[in-house]
């Protein structure tokens, strides 16, 4: 399941980008509130055909780690908001992947904690661990959503 909900965001990203949508420089600082001048719904994408999908890397697909290097975040006019919810004992980073594919450090994370960030529909961020090994990777694919780490 988490496999799906992994493809179905890469390719929803894929779809943005694609579209010609522009955004801003970088995802909203950590201190505002996305939620508050939202007047629509989220947009509802079509699910991928089966040619769409390509598995990428060898390693389990359930963190989304393997597409890191192969995927950037498109523009978008879209904001939402991710909570990163560390569940583990160790300390993590929060990475954006930027218009390029390159990581931009956000925060560092401590273990059994939250942190809440703004972003837009559609952009990737990974979470690693402290020698910045990807332990997941997702895209913004709802307008609140929470990322759980464990």
């Amino acid at each position: 399941m988490d496999l799906l909900k992994v493809l179905i965001a890469l390719i929803s990203s894929l779809i943005l980008a694609l579209s010609g949508h522009s955004a801003p420089s970088k995802p909203l600082p950590t201190n505002s509130n996305p939620a508050a001048n939202i007047t629509s719904a989220p947009k509802q994408l079509n699910a991928p055909t089966y040619s769409q999908i390509q598995i990428l890397g060898s390693e389990p697909t359930e963190s989304g780690c393997p597409q890191e290097g192969h995927i950037k975040s498109p523009s978008s006019f879209d904001k939402a908001s991710v909570t990163f919810d560390n569940q583990t004992a160790g300390d993590l980073k929060v990475y954006w992947i930027d218009f390029q594919g390159n990581r931009k450090f956000y925060s560092n994370l401590k273990a059994h904690s939250k942190y809440d960030q703004g972003t837009w529909i559609g952009h990737v961020w990974v979470v690693a661990d402290a020698g910045d090994k990807c332990v997941k990777l997702e895209s913004a694919n709802a307008v609140q959503q929470v990322l759980v780490i464990n």
